[in-house]
C-alpha cells in the first residue's frame, strides 16, 4: 500500500483480511501502516490468529469492538484513515465517525483493488491447485449425466467431488443448465431433466486455501450435434482461442475484450456475445482486472483471470467456454489442461467430437 493521503489502512472486508493475512476469520479487522500491522479478532480465533501470524509480524489482539482501532488512531495521531468505500456499508461508516468524531476518512478501494489484482507466485500455485480439483471434478461428474438426472443433481453431485477432492468450498453456486436453459447466461440449477440430443452448460468453480477458480464447458448430450449448435461452438471456440493467443501484458481491458468480441462478430454472433469476455479471479470469484468493452484497466504480467466467450439464443441453446487463465513472461497461460473442444456424451461414452 502507498499511504498517500492517509495514515493508516483499516481492512473490514472477510476476503480483504485473507488476501493480506492468509488467515480465514468470520469477524475482525486489519489495521496496519508502514511500520505496524494489527490483527484484531475475538476469542474464537485468537489462539488460531495468533499461531498463524505472529510469525507474520503481526501483533494479534482481542476485541468483539473497534475499541482498538480508537486506542490506534489516538496514540498513532492519525489524521487520516484508509478504508474501502465500497465494503463499508453506512451503518458502519456512521459508528466509525461516532467513535471517531475528529479523523477524515480516505477511499482506498481503487488502490487495495490494484494490489490485489497482480498475483504473487505463492497465489499463483494455490489457484493452479483450485483449477485442477474443479477440472479433475467436472471430467467425474460428466459420468453422471444420463437421461433423467436433474441440473440440480449435477450440481449437488459435482459440488461433493471439490471437496472430496481437496477443495474448502465452491466459488459459486454451479450453474448446470440443460437445453434451452443454457441460453439464460446466469441460470439457476433447477430440476430440468437431461434428455437426448440437447446441450449442456456447465460454469463452476472451487476454493482452495482461500482462491477462487473459474470454467465452463458446453458439451452435447446424445448423437450428432445440430449444424447450428456445431456452427456456433466453433465460432466460440475460435474466439475464446483468439483472446488467449493474443492477450499480451500492456494490453487494457477493452482491447483484450475485443479479441474474442471481433471474431463473433465476424461470424454473425456479435450481438447474442451478451456478457463482457472476463474478470479477475483471486480470493473473490470476481475482482480487478475486468477485461470488457470501454475498460480502460492495463493488463499485467502476475494478474490472474477469465477467457469466457459466450453465445446465446433464447429458448434455444447457450454455449459459454471459460479457462481461468494468468499472464506470465508476457503471454497468456491456462490453469487447464482441456483442449476445449466439443465434448459428446453418449450413452455412458465420453469422446471429443470430430
Amino acid at each position: 500500500m502507498k499511504f498517500r493521503d492517509y495514515d493508516l489502512c483499516l481492512i473490514t472486508d472477510e476476503k480483504q483480511r485473507l488476501y493480506f493475512t492468509g488467515f480465514h476469520s468470520s469477524a475482525g479487522y486489519l489495521m496496519f501502516n508502514k511500520r505496524k500491522k494489527y490483527f484484531i479478532v475475538d476469542k474464537r480465533y485468537l489462539y488460531a490468529a495468533k499461531k498463524k501470524l505472529s510469525s507474520k509480524g503481526y501483533e494479534v489482539l482481542c476485541a468483539n469492538d473497534f475499541s482498538y482501532l480508537v486506542d490506534c488512531v489516538n496514540f498513532l495521531n492519525v489524521k487520516t484513515l484508509g478504508i474501502d468505500f465500497s465494503k463499508t456499508n453506512l451503518s458502519q461508516f456512521a459508528l466509525f465517525k461516532k467513535l471517531l468524531p475528529d479523523t477524515c476518512y480516505k477511499d482506498i478501494g481503487a488502490e487495495l483493488a490494484e494490489e490485489m489484482s497482480v498475483k504473487y507466485p505463492e497465489e499463483i500455485n494455490v489457484i493452479a491447485k483450485a483449477c485442477k480439483i474443479a477440472e479433475k471434478s467436472f471430467n467425474q461428474v460428466l459420468k453422471s449425466l444420463k437421461v433423467g438426472v436433474t441440473e440440480k443433481e449435477i450440481a449437488a453431485e459435482l459440488e461433493y467431488l471439490f471437496e472430496k477432492n481437496g477443495a474448502s468450498d465452491k466459488s459459486f453456486d454451479s450453474i448446470i443448465a440443460f437445453g434451452p436453459n443454457s441460453a439464460v447466461p446466469h441460470h439457476e440449477s433447477g430440476k430440468t431433466r437431461l434428455k437426448h440430443n440437447m446441450p449442456v452448460l456447465m460454469d463452476f468453480g472451487c476454493i482452495y486455501e482461500g482462491y477462487c477458480s473459474d470454467m465452463t464447458r458446453t458439451l452435447w448430450f446424445g448423437d450428432e450435434p445440430t449444424p447450428a449448435f456445431l456452427d456456433a461452438y466453433n465460432a466460440v471456440y475460435d474466439a475464446h482461442m483468439e483472446a488467449f493467443n493474443k492477450i499480451v501484458p500492456g494490453m487494457n481491458g477493452g482491447e483484450a475484450d475485443a479479441l474474442a468480441r471481433d471474431v463473433l462478430t465476424s461470424r454473425g454472433y456479435g450481438n447474442v456475445f451478451t456478457h463482457s469476455l472476463g474478470h479477475g479471479v483471486g480470493v473473490n470469484i470476481h475482482e480487478a482486472p475486468w477485461l470488457a468493452p470501454k475498460r480502460d484497466n492495463l493488463l499485467l504480467d502476475g494478474m490472474v483471470f477469465s477467457d469466457e466467450p459466450g453465445v446465446y439464443f433464447d429458448g434455444k441453446f447457450g454455449i459459454r467456454i471459460e479457462d481461468t487463465i494468468y499472464l506470465e513472461d508476457g503471454k497468456a497461460k491456462t490453469f487447464m489442461q482441456d483442449d476445449k473442444k466439443l465434448i459428446i456424451v453418449n450413452n455412458g461414452k465420453i469422446k471429443k467430437y470430430k
